[in-house]
């Protein structure tokens, strides 16, 4: 399977959780964050588990709250950022989305969404572009 992936869709695809309180004062700025398992899907294939080696997408990432965006060293040693467009606190979940129009090598962009569970730091989260679905699952811990 040949993966059209950017650096920035390997950062956003590294997305994780966290474990904070709930209170929207209460929840850290920044967590360090690593994923646990990646699957994809793309047109007219079968979906696949990948590590974050294959893709080129980082061990560990840093999500600052304060400042919305996601950053985090890949694999090859280079370094990506991602804007965090929406952050929304529910009774148990954060919620973060973003869209990035123009990555380098996607003609049409890409979304994400991640919905991270406040006190077990465990999350969900995908990652779309116009022919591919990554989802994957992870943890974070505040720092």
């Amino acid at each position: 399977m040949n993966y059209k992936f950017t650096p920035i869709l390997a950062v956003a695809v590294s997305l994780m959780g966290l474990t904070t309180a709930v209170a929207e004062d209460s929840v850290k700025e920044v967590l360090v964050c690593a994923t646990q398992e990646i699957h994809v899907c793309a047109l007219h294939e079968p979906c696949s588990q990948l590590n974050p080696k294959e893709i080129n997408a980082p061990d560990f990432l840093k999500i600052d709250l304060k400042k919305m965006e996601i950053t985090g060293r890949r694999y090859d040693g280079t370094y990506g950022t991602l804007a965090i467009d929406k952050k929304t606190l529910l009774p148990k979940l954060l919620l973060l989305q973003g869209v990035n129009a123009e990555p380098e090598e996607l003609e049409d962009g890409l979304a994400y969404s991640v919905a991270i569970h406040v006190d077990t730091g465990r999350m969900a989260a995908s990652v779309t572009t116009t022919e591919t679905v990554y989802s994957l699952v992870g943890a974070c811990h505040a720092l």
